[in-house]
């Protein structure tokens, strides 16, 4: 049977222990296992209890601590004792997530012995990088590439391997003597690094104790600059004697500065990018000694941690005038150059102007760091020479091919009288003046199709207005006309039969002929009251400009006399054409003197629903008599005919609810479009 690895069995005996409350959780004795901690269980403070030795202390911030399964550290506190590195200490208290590593919150710390630091472990770059001995007491050799002032003490930029990393002491004392740049120095401490907030190691670092813990193996040469130069075209070519890692000196001649960051030059072959930290300014022209370590940039050598010293002569600048597409080649990295290109953006930055530029099929930018005056900035379609600082900033390397070419490049403009010149002004119609012209265009066309839109929808909106007008005015005058010729005939006879009776009257002696007469007079008397009242509606408007609801409370006030009519409406009342009206007024008056005259109703309800903004609904609801509606229409009835025939003129629905004892619903239900 396999056993388990240390912290795997040390979970496992955890997990069959653990209570409700996480309580007996297994206690960390090793380094090893504290190491292999997950964040979210060194979260529970599981109790820890290890021998360790001390290898080192930051004052106020950490201990470090190494047993024979690996490294750890203690978050330091103030009831910790004072330890110093090389002490063996036993250790209680409990675990903490730490930034990169699970740590330990020290409870108790006990010194049990003295003695010296354990032996450091001998490792690389990629060792360190990768933090599999991160917090260990480690060692490297490397090559001092430079020495930072930082405070009370420096820091050092050591080089080993593939790359690089800083050393920091860790007590204050005195700075580092500058010399020590490019000597190779053996260097012991504590692997650390620079950590994210996803618990990922961004770059590694050394901490040592003091400058003790640096010895030099092979010191820098006494004087620097007395090596010989090296021609900017020999940097990083194959030299079977070379020093690798080391300084060289490069002369040139200075021809831009990126002050605190890069300083170009030009020897007698080509130009070179030297990367400093220095603010010391260079004038154009002055010729100076770069000492700096050889390093591959996007397609050329450059010097990196680089200073200079003047020499105090002087050259006569001269660009080279060239094609773009010769810069296209890389050949000119770093070296300064003329040409010539037609301006395709200017984009203005708060710090500097970038322009876009096309000569022919190669595009490019030029940067100015700070932006010259504007009236020196020309403008999008102009003809420009410019003198710069040629830079290669992406490279290909083309599949099966052992060269590199350059794939983009840029300028960088220098603040030199003459390096940005208009040759030429842009056409006044340029690209985006035709663009903005254009647009215009569109957009006056697309309000001229709009307000012609509009314009027809306002057009037919009043043919419509205008139609209704006609026709109200059509059915005006056609009502006038029968109102006419009824007042003319039938009202005109009924007066002359009125007239004869009142004379019959007088010579009538029998009494039962005078009865029969006096009858037939209120009945000829009714009959003029109805057709005076038929005429009077012709020639007046139903609504005469009021509310449906108050047309309707007066058409029925004579029919319904006696009786408790009540009209509600609901919804916000609107105003209705005029046939639509006149024809829910007749309807709410003919059922209303049906429930009168057949079904003896003493409550009548009419209700006005305008709640739906597509459709308006009569309702007429009596407590009469009622009647069954299937049964057939009695002769001489034409109440519900009328109603039917005027609901279907309205394209609307007729809804008839009755039953005998039981009252009668007349609803009636009509589109607003019709």
């Amino acid at each position: 049977m396999h056993s388990l690895p240390p912290l795997f069995a040390l979970l496992a005996a955890g997990a069959l222990s653990l209570q409700p409350e996480e309580a007996d959780l297994p206690t960390i004795t090793t380094a090893r296992d504290l190491r292999n901690l997950p964040a979210t269980e060194a979260a529970r403070h599981y109790p820890v209890h290890l021998h360790a030795i001390v290898t080192l202390v930051e004052p106020e911030r950490t201990i470090f601590l190494r047993d024979e399964t690996g490294a750890t550290f203690i978050r330091w506190s103030k009831n910790l004792p004072d330890l110093h590195a090389g002490e063996r200490i036993d250790v209680e208290g409990e675990t903490y997530p730490g930034l990169y590593l699970a740590g330990i919150v020290g409870k108790k710390v006990t010194v049990l012995s003295e003695g010296e630091p354990p032996t450091p472990r001998p490792i690389n770059y990629e060792q360190l990088a990768s933090g599999q001995y991160h917090y260990d007491w480690v060692e490297v050799r490397g090559i001092v590439r430079s020495v930072t002032p930082a405070g009370k003490y420096s820091v050092l930029k050591v080089a080993l391997g593939n790359g690089s990393l800083d050393v920091y002491p860790v007590t204050d004392e005195s700075t580092v003597d500058e010399h020590l740049v490019d000597a190779t120095v053996r260097v012991t401490g504590i692997a650390a690094g620079y950590i994210n907030d996803h618990r990922q190691l961004v770059a590694p670092h050394l901490r040592v104790r003091s400058l003790a813990n640096i010895t030099v193996l092979e010191p820098a040469p006494d004087d620097p600059y007395a090596i010989d130069a090296t021609p900017a075209a020999e940097l990083l070519r194959f030299a079977p004697n070379g020093r690798a890692g080391h300084r060289v000196k490069v002369r040139g001649a200075v021809t831009h500065q990126e002050p605190g960051a890069a300083v170009y030059l030009r020897d007698d072959v080509q130009g070179l990018r030297v990367l400093t930290l220095t603010n010391e300014t260079f004038a154009p022209g002055e010729i100076v000694e770069a000492l700096g370590f050889p390093g591959m940039g996007t397609l050329s050598a450059e010097l990196d941690d680089a200073t200079l010293r003047r020499t105090g002569e002087k050259a006569n600048l001269v660009a080279n005038t060239v094609a773009v597409k010769d810069l296209a080649s890389g050949k000119l990295d770093a070296d300064l150059v003329t040409v010539e290109a037609d301006v395709r953006d200017v984009i203005r930055e708060s710090d500097r102007l970038r322009l876009a530029l096309q000569e022919g099929g190669t595009v490019f930018e030029a940067v100015a760091h700070p932006p010259p005056p504007e009236n020196e900035i020309p403008a999008i379609g102009a003809r420009v020479r410019l003198t710069g600082i040629c830079r290669v900033i992406e490279a290909t390397q083309p599949t099966r091919s052992f060269s590199t070419r350059a794939r983009t490049f840029e300028m960088l403009l220098r603040h030199s009288p003459g390096d940005l010149t208009i040759l030429r002004r842009p056409s006044w119609w340029t690209t985006r003046r035709l663009t903005i012209a254009a647009g215009t265009l569109l957009a006056l066309t697309i309000l001229a199709i709009a307000w012609a839109a509009l314009l027809r929808r306002q057009v037919r909106r009043q043919t419509a207005l205008i139609r209704t007008q006609v026709a109200a005015a059509t059915i005006a005058d056609e009502r006038q006309r029968i109102a006419r010729e009824f007042h003319d005939t039938l009202e005109q006879e009924l007066v002359g039969v009125s007239l004869r009776l009142d004379a019959a009257t007088a010579r009538a002696t029998d009494s039962k002929l005078r009865d029969l007469i006096t009858g037939t007079q209120r009945l000829v008397h009714q009959l003029q009251t109805g057709a005076r009242s038929f005429v009077w509606n012709l020639r007046e408007s139903s609504l005469a400009g009021q509310p449906l609801a108050d047309g309707i409370r007066t058409a029925v006030a004579t029919s319904t006399a006696g009786r408790q009519v009540e009209i509600l409406t609901l919804g916000e009342a609107r105003r209705l054409p005029e046939s639509i009206g006149h024809e829910l007024l007749r309807v709410a008056q003919e059922a209303s003197a049906n429930a009168v005259k057949h079904g003896n109703a003493q409550r009548i309800v009419i209700m006005l629903d305008f709640a739906n903004a597509d459709a308006v609904r009569l309702v007429i609801e009596d407590d009469g008599a009622g009647f069954e509606t299937a049964a057939p229409v009695p002769d001489g009835h034409f109440g519900l005919l009328g109603i039917r025939e005027r609901t279907q003129k309205l394209g609307g629905t007729l809804q008839l609810r009755s039953n005998p004892g039981h009252g009668t619903t007349v609803e009636v239900t009509v589109p607003l479009a019709a």
